[in-house]
C-alpha cells in the first residue's frame, strides 16, 4: 500500500502513513485533480471502476489521485496521467489552477487542481482504475450534475472552485 504525507492546514508535512490509514483515521493529506479539455472545450469525464476503495462507480472530471510521500503535486499529476490514461503531458502544458481543501467523511484533503487545454492525445485507459471515459460538453456536464447521479464529491468541489475562477478558467473553456 502506498505511503502518503500527512500534512497540517498550511501544507507542512507532519508525518507519513499508508493510504488506507489516512482514510480510516481522517488524517489530512494531499491529492491532485486533473481536468483535460479537448480543443472544443469539452471536459474528459471518467467513471471509476467498481473495485475502487473510495467512490467506486462514480464519475469524476478527468482523473484524481493521491500525492505520494516525498512527491510534488505536479509530479503526482504527471504520474496519475500516465498511470490511468497512458498520457504523457509535459510540465509546461499542465497548468496548476487552484489549491483548496475538502472534507468529505474521513477523506480530509488539500487538493491541487491542474488543467490541460487543447488535449488531443490518444489515451489508453487502465482498466484497473477507469471503467469508461468520454469528453462531455460543459452543457452536458452541468445538466448531469443536477441529476441524482454518482459523482466523486471531490470532483463536485473541484468543479465549483474551477467555475468560481472565471478569469482563469475561461482560458480553458467558455463557461
Amino acid at each position: 500500500m502506498e505511503e502518503v504525507d500527512i500534512i497540517d492546514a498550511h501544507d507542512n508535512v507532519v508525518g507519513k502513513a499508508k493510504r488506507d490509514e489516512v482514510h480510516k483515521k481522517g488524517l489530512l493529506h494531499r491529492v491532485v485533480f486533473i481536468f483535460l479539455f479537448d480543443p472544443d472545450g469539452r471536459l474528459y469525464m471518467q467513471k471509476r471502476v467498481a473495485s475502487k476503495d473510495m467512490y467506486p462507480n462514480c464519475w469524476e472530471g478527468s482523473l484524481s489521485g493521491h500525492v505520494l510521500s516525498g512527491e510534488s503535486y505536479k509530479e503526482a499529476a504527471e504520474r496519475e496521467l500516465h498511470e490511468e490514461l497512458s498520457a504523457c503531458v509535459s510540465g509546461r502544458h499542465l497548468k496548476e489552477v487552484i489549491k483548496f481543501g475538502n472534507h468529505d467523511g474521513n477523506e480530509r484533503v488539500l487538493m491541487t487542481l491542474f488543467a490541460v487545454k487543447d488535449f488531443k492525445e490518444n489515451m489508453i485507459i487502465d482498466n484497473d482504475e477507469v471503467a469508461s471515459g468520454e469528453f462531455w460538453s460543459i452543457k452536458k456536464l452541468e445538466s448531469e450534475l443536477k441529476k441524482p447521479r454518482n459523482f466523486n464529491p471531490g470532483f463536485r468541489k473541484a468543479w465549483e472552485e474551477f467555475k468560481g475562477m472565471k478569469e482563469k478558467s475561461v482560458e480553458f473553456v467558455k463557461l
